[in-house]
């Protein structure tokens, strides 16, 4: 057989090989939304430092809203996907009570803190509120996420009415589990995409 015949077959399995190793290598990414839940953001044991008092075990539904009329679809499940953190109850178990939710959107503008909120620091911008906190993931984030026409990439964690009483309107403590889960979301978030400040 002549050698010139065989290059062709010789670069085709090279190749394939290649985009086999891309496809199948472990990225941040990958690996985050595997270990984590709300698509990578918090580990388990974060996920439950915003409670109401009354136990169960924690659940997670990453839920995609209805978007009927809307013409596209997010290029990222992060964009489109709420993260409901609930917990069973412990006396009928097919129920859950909601205690907070967090999301990821890109934006022009910031929302205003509201009175009472805490800038979040720690070379982060944002803020932590008694009911709602957000924050804004670094600069280089929305082109990594590719949305590069947005100003903006928030996550923003909003605590449900239920966990506000059963902490006993607590704000102080809520605030402090709050800045906790939020900032987790923002690490990880910057680790999926390699996109830290």
């Amino acid at each position: 057989m002549n050698k010139k015949h065989l290059v062709l077959p010789a670069v085709l399995v090279v190749a394939a090989g290649v985009v086999a190793t891309v496809q199948l290598w472990p990225t941040e990414l990958k690996k985050l939304r595997e270990q984590n839940l709300c698509l990578g953001m918090l580990t388990e044991q974060t996920a439950g430092l915003i409670h109401d008092g009354k136990g169960g075990a924690v659940v997670v539904d990453e839920s995609i809203p209805d978007s009927s009329g809307s013409a596209t679809k997010a290029s990222d499940p992060i964009f489109s996907t709420i993260c409901f953190v609930n917990r069973k109850n412990a006396e009928d178990k097919s129920s859950m009570r909601l205690q907070y939710t967090l999301d990821v959107r890109p934006t022009d503008t910031l929302n205003d803190r509201p009175k009472g909120a805490t800038p979040v620091k720690g070379g982060l911008t944002g803020w932590v509120g008694q009911r709602q906190s957000e924050v804004q993931l670094p600069d280089g984030c929305a082109k990594e996420m590719k949305r590069p026409e947005a100003r903006y990439i928030t996550v923003t964690l909003k605590i449900s009415q239920n966990t506000l009483v059963g902490q006993d309107w607590d704000y102080a403590s809520l605030m402090k589990d709050s800045r906790t889960v939020i900032v987790e979301a923002v690490e990880n978030l910057t680790k999926q995409y390699d996109c830290s400040a």
